[in-house]
């Protein structure tokens, strides 16, 4: 299962999105990938995002390394604290995606204010 509702994409800059609108069912998992993803994420970020490989003393930095992905809750009064996992994947702008997961066996979250930083 992915995520539940309808994505609002906000471009904070060309280096930050807010996401809004989204929550997660118990158990389940929603993707977010880079515009120039292959496949298809649940979420794909706007061209304005970018994100790319790039050098820093003469090492590449990973596409997981430079991209922060954090959530918190976007309700008023959320009640039951529900833990998501981020885990992020993939090398290049075609393949990285994140993954968010609703770790509760039983609860739905409530919907989510996701930021996607780039570094």
């Amino acid at each position: 299962m992915a995520f539940t509702g309808t994505a609002v994409v906000t471009s904070v800059s060309d280096r930050e999105v807010v996401i809004t609108g989204l929550s997660l069912a118990s158990a389940a998992a929603g993707t977010i990938g880079l515009f120039a993803n292959s496949g298809t994420p649940g979420v794909r970020l706007p061209a304005s995002f970018e994100a790319a490989l790039y050098s820093r003393f003469g090492n590449t930095v990973p596409l997981s390394a430079s991209i922060e992905v954090t959530t918190q809750p976007d309700a008023i009064g959320v009640a039951t604290a529900i833990p998501i996992a981020v885990v992020k994947t993939g090398t290049t702008p075609a393949d990285w995606l994140a993954t968010l997961t609703n770790t509760h066996g039983s609860l739905t979250s409530p919907n989510q204010e996701i930021r996607v930083k780039f570094h």
